[in-house]
Protein backbone atom coordinates (compact mmCIF):
# COMPACT_ATOMS: atom_id res chain seq x y z
CA UNK A 1 0.00 0.00 0.00
CA UNK A 2 3.02 2.29 0.77
CA UNK A 3 4.32 1.83 -2.78
CA UNK A 4 0.90 2.87 -4.02
CA UNK A 5 0.84 6.06 -2.45
CA UNK A 6 4.20 6.91 -3.28
CA UNK A 7 3.42 6.47 -6.01
CA UNK A 8 0.50 9.53 -6.37
CA UNK A 9 2.92 11.28 -4.87
CA UNK A 10 5.18 11.01 -7.48
CA UNK A 11 2.30 11.70 -10.07
CA UNK A 12 1.86 15.10 -8.19
CA UNK A 13 4.86 15.96 -8.44
CA UNK A 14 5.37 15.33 -12.16
CA UNK A 15 2.08 17.35 -13.00
CA UNK A 16 3.45 19.99 -10.97
CA UNK A 17 6.60 20.55 -12.05
CA UNK A 18 5.52 20.55 -15.94
CA UNK A 19 2.88 22.86 -14.94
CA UNK A 20 5.52 25.50 -13.74
CA UNK A 21 7.79 24.94 -16.64
CA UNK A 22 4.21 25.98 -19.19
CA UNK A 23 3.72 29.41 -20.70
CA UNK A 24 0.60 30.71 -19.06
CA UNK A 25 -0.90 31.90 -22.36
CA UNK A 26 0.49 29.87 -25.08
CA UNK A 27 -0.33 26.36 -22.83
CA UNK A 28 -3.16 27.32 -20.96
CA UNK A 29 -4.61 24.37 -21.92
CA UNK A 30 -2.31 21.79 -20.78
CA UNK A 31 -1.64 23.78 -17.63
CA UNK A 32 -5.77 23.83 -16.96
CA UNK A 33 -5.61 20.19 -17.80
CA UNK A 34 -2.89 19.78 -15.17
CA UNK A 35 -4.54 21.17 -12.82
CA UNK A 36 -7.67 19.10 -13.08
CA UNK A 37 -5.17 15.96 -13.29
CA UNK A 38 -3.63 17.56 -9.37
CA UNK A 39 -6.97 17.89 -7.92
CA UNK A 40 -8.29 14.54 -8.51
CA UNK A 41 -4.73 12.50 -8.04
CA UNK A 42 -5.08 14.20 -4.29
CA UNK A 43 -8.85 13.89 -3.63
CA UNK A 44 -8.42 10.15 -3.91
CA UNK A 45 -5.14 9.92 -2.38
CA UNK A 46 -6.63 11.55 0.57
CA UNK A 47 -9.63 9.51 1.12
CA UNK A 48 -7.59 6.31 0.68
CA UNK A 49 -5.46 7.19 3.87
CA UNK A 50 -8.42 8.77 5.74
CA UNK A 51 -10.45 5.49 4.94
CA UNK A 52 -7.99 2.81 5.58
CA UNK A 53 -4.27 3.76 5.91
CA UNK A 54 -4.56 6.12 9.23
CA UNK A 55 -7.96 3.83 10.84
CA UNK A 56 -5.06 0.63 10.46
CA UNK A 57 -1.96 2.56 11.71
CA UNK A 58 -4.04 3.78 14.80
CA UNK A 59 -5.10 0.05 15.97
CA UNK A 60 -1.44 -0.42 16.23
CA UNK A 61 0.55 2.49 16.80
CA UNK A 62 1.03 3.95 20.50
CA UNK A 63 1.80 7.28 19.62
CA UNK A 64 -0.52 8.68 17.27
CA UNK A 65 0.63 12.40 17.18
CA UNK A 66 1.92 11.92 13.46
CA UNK A 67 -1.41 10.49 12.00
CA UNK A 68 -3.32 13.30 13.83
CA UNK A 69 -1.15 15.84 12.73
CA UNK A 70 -1.51 14.09 8.86
CA UNK A 71 -5.38 14.41 9.31
CA UNK A 72 -5.60 18.19 9.99
CA UNK A 73 -3.19 18.89 7.29
CA UNK A 74 -5.67 17.14 4.96
CA UNK A 75 -8.37 19.69 6.14
CA UNK A 76 -6.39 22.39 4.46
CA UNK A 77 -5.87 19.93 1.49
CA UNK A 78 -9.60 19.45 1.11
CA UNK A 79 -10.15 23.20 1.99
CA UNK A 80 -7.53 24.29 -1.59
CA UNK A 81 -9.18 21.70 -3.64
CA UNK A 82 -12.71 22.87 -3.28
CA UNK A 83 -12.20 26.09 -3.49
CA UNK A 84 -9.89 25.54 -6.94
CA UNK A 85 -12.84 23.55 -8.03
CA UNK A 86 -14.86 26.54 -7.61
CA UNK A 87 -13.06 28.70 -9.61
CA UNK A 88 -14.15 29.41 -13.15
CA UNK A 89 -10.39 29.07 -14.87
CA UNK A 90 -11.58 30.80 -18.12
CA UNK A 91 -12.90 34.00 -16.06
CA UNK A 92 -10.10 36.70 -16.42
CA UNK A 93 -10.82 37.59 -13.01
CA UNK A 94 -10.29 33.76 -11.51
CA UNK A 95 -7.02 33.09 -13.59
CA UNK A 96 -4.41 34.68 -11.44
CA UNK A 97 -6.48 33.29 -8.37
CA UNK A 98 -6.50 29.76 -9.79
CA UNK A 99 -2.39 29.89 -9.95
CA UNK A 100 -2.41 31.70 -6.81
CA UNK A 101 -3.99 28.76 -4.72
CA UNK A 102 -2.78 25.58 -6.68
CA UNK A 103 0.58 26.89 -5.66
CA UNK A 104 0.06 26.97 -2.54
CA UNK A 105 -1.67 23.94 -2.23
CA UNK A 106 0.82 22.08 -4.09
CA UNK A 107 3.64 23.81 -2.28
CA UNK A 108 1.58 22.34 0.79
CA UNK A 109 0.93 19.05 -0.53
CA UNK A 110 5.18 18.50 -1.01
CA UNK A 111 5.50 19.56 2.58
CA UNK A 112 3.33 17.10 3.67
CA UNK A 113 4.46 14.26 1.31
CA UNK A 114 8.16 15.01 2.55
CA UNK A 115 7.12 14.54 6.15
CA UNK A 116 4.92 11.53 5.12
CA UNK A 117 7.86 9.79 3.39
CA UNK A 118 10.62 10.50 5.83
CA UNK A 119 8.55 10.45 9.30
CA UNK A 120 5.52 8.77 9.12
CA UNK A 121 5.85 5.87 6.44
CA UNK A 122 9.03 4.20 8.09
CA UNK A 123 7.00 4.36 11.46
CA UNK A 124 4.15 2.21 9.98
CA UNK A 125 6.72 -0.25 8.75
CA UNK A 126 7.44 -1.55 11.47
CA UNK A 127 3.99 -1.50 12.80
CA UNK A 128 2.38 -4.90 12.75
CA UNK A 129 -0.37 -3.78 9.64
CA UNK A 130 -1.69 -6.10 7.62
CA UNK A 131 -0.36 -5.05 4.34
CA UNK A 132 -1.93 -7.54 1.47
CA UNK A 133 -5.07 -6.60 2.76
CA UNK A 134 -4.57 -2.78 3.06
CA UNK A 135 -3.22 -3.42 -0.44
CA UNK A 136 -6.62 -5.42 -1.97
CA UNK A 137 -8.85 -2.83 -0.08
CA UNK A 138 -6.64 -0.06 -1.56
CA UNK A 139 -6.92 -1.16 -5.13
CA UNK A 140 -10.70 -1.73 -4.63
CA UNK A 141 -11.85 1.45 -3.02
CA UNK A 142 -9.37 3.78 -5.29
CA UNK A 143 -11.96 1.87 -8.25
CA UNK A 144 -15.00 3.17 -7.00
CA UNK A 145 -13.57 6.38 -5.79
CA UNK A 146 -12.50 6.70 -9.39
CA UNK A 147 -16.00 4.84 -10.96
CA UNK A 148 -18.10 7.10 -8.48
CA UNK A 149 -16.86 10.42 -9.66
CA UNK A 150 -16.80 9.76 -12.75
CA UNK A 151 -20.30 8.37 -12.91
CA UNK A 152 -20.97 12.20 -11.47
CA UNK A 153 -19.16 13.76 -13.86
CA UNK A 154 -21.62 12.11 -16.57
CA UNK A 155 -24.61 13.14 -14.72
CA UNK A 156 -23.20 16.25 -14.67
CA UNK A 157 -22.68 17.26 -18.14
CA UNK A 158 -25.76 15.44 -19.23
CA UNK A 159 -27.77 17.78 -17.29
CA UNK A 160 -26.46 20.78 -18.80
CA UNK A 161 -27.39 19.36 -21.86
CA UNK A 162 -30.56 18.89 -21.15
CA UNK A 163 -30.79 22.29 -19.41
CA UNK A 164 -29.89 23.56 -23.03
CA UNK A 165 -32.01 22.04 -24.75
CA UNK A 166 -34.47 23.13 -22.81
CA UNK A 167 -37.03 25.66 -23.78
CA UNK A 168 -36.49 29.25 -22.21
CA UNK A 169 -39.56 30.97 -19.79
CA UNK A 170 -39.86 33.42 -22.24
CA UNK A 171 -40.36 31.09 -24.90
CA UNK A 172 -43.47 29.75 -22.99
CA UNK A 173 -44.63 33.42 -22.61
CA UNK A 174 -47.18 34.97 -24.18
CA UNK A 175 -46.47 38.62 -26.20
CA UNK A 176 -47.42 40.51 -22.94
CA UNK A 177 -45.45 38.89 -21.05
CA UNK A 178 -48.07 36.32 -19.44
CA UNK A 179 -47.63 32.56 -19.26
CA UNK A 180 -49.07 31.38 -22.73
CA UNK A 181 -52.20 29.29 -22.02
CA UNK A 182 -51.87 25.77 -22.05
CA UNK A 183 -52.96 23.71 -24.90
CA UNK A 184 -56.28 21.71 -23.74
CA UNK A 185 -57.02 18.00 -23.81
CA UNK A 186 -59.36 17.99 -26.55
CA UNK A 187 -56.97 20.13 -28.49
CA UNK A 188 -53.85 18.04 -27.61
CA UNK A 189 -55.71 14.59 -27.56
CA UNK A 190 -54.07 13.68 -24.67
CA UNK A 191 -55.68 13.41 -21.07
CA UNK A 192 -53.79 14.11 -17.46
CA UNK A 193 -50.52 11.92 -17.05
CA UNK A 194 -48.68 11.35 -13.89
CA UNK A 195 -46.04 13.13 -13.99
CA UNK A 196 -19.78 3.34 4.43
CA UNK A 197 -17.08 2.38 5.13
CA UNK A 198 -16.39 2.28 9.05
CA UNK A 199 -13.55 1.48 10.97
CA UNK A 200 -13.23 -0.16 13.89
CA UNK A 201 -13.19 1.27 17.31
CA UNK A 202 -9.41 3.21 17.64
CA UNK A 203 -7.57 2.73 20.74
CA UNK A 204 -7.78 6.10 23.39
CA UNK A 205 -4.20 7.34 22.92
CA UNK A 206 -5.35 7.75 19.09
CA UNK A 207 -8.56 9.58 19.72
CA UNK A 208 -8.63 13.27 18.14
CA UNK A 209 -8.71 14.74 14.88
CA UNK A 210 -9.48 11.34 13.40
CA UNK A 211 -13.05 11.95 14.14
CA UNK A 212 -13.05 14.52 11.63
CA UNK A 213 -11.53 12.59 9.21
CA UNK A 214 -13.71 9.87 9.23
CA UNK A 215 -16.60 12.06 9.01
CA UNK A 216 -15.74 13.20 5.52
CA UNK A 217 -14.59 9.91 4.32
CA UNK A 218 -18.17 8.50 4.49
CA UNK A 219 -20.12 7.96 0.75
CA UNK A 220 -18.93 10.13 -2.03
CA UNK A 221 -20.06 13.15 0.09
CA UNK A 222 -17.17 15.29 -0.29
CA UNK A 223 -17.00 18.55 -3.14
CA UNK A 224 -13.66 17.75 -3.18
CA UNK A 225 -13.94 14.45 -5.01
CA UNK A 226 -12.04 14.00 -8.89
CA UNK A 227 -14.90 15.84 -10.81
CA UNK A 228 -14.17 17.89 -13.50
CA UNK A 229 -13.37 21.87 -12.34
CA UNK A 230 -15.21 24.04 -14.56
CA UNK A 231 -13.77 25.31 -18.02
CA UNK A 232 -12.37 23.61 -20.38
CA UNK A 233 -9.74 20.55 -19.11
CA UNK A 234 -7.88 17.17 -20.47
CA UNK A 235 -8.30 14.44 -19.35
Amino acid sequence: MLAQLKDDHQRVKRAYNKYRRLDAEEDAEIRQGLVQQVLDELSVHARLEEELLYPAAKKQLEDCRQIDEAEVEHEMLHLLIDQLRDLDPEAPSHEQEQHARFTVLCEYTLHHVKEEEREMFPQLMKARLDWLALARETEERRTELKGQWEGEEVGEEVGERVHASSPDENDREGGDGTMAPAESESESGSGKGGTSRGEGDSSEDCDGPAEAAASRAGGGARRSGPRAARGSTAR
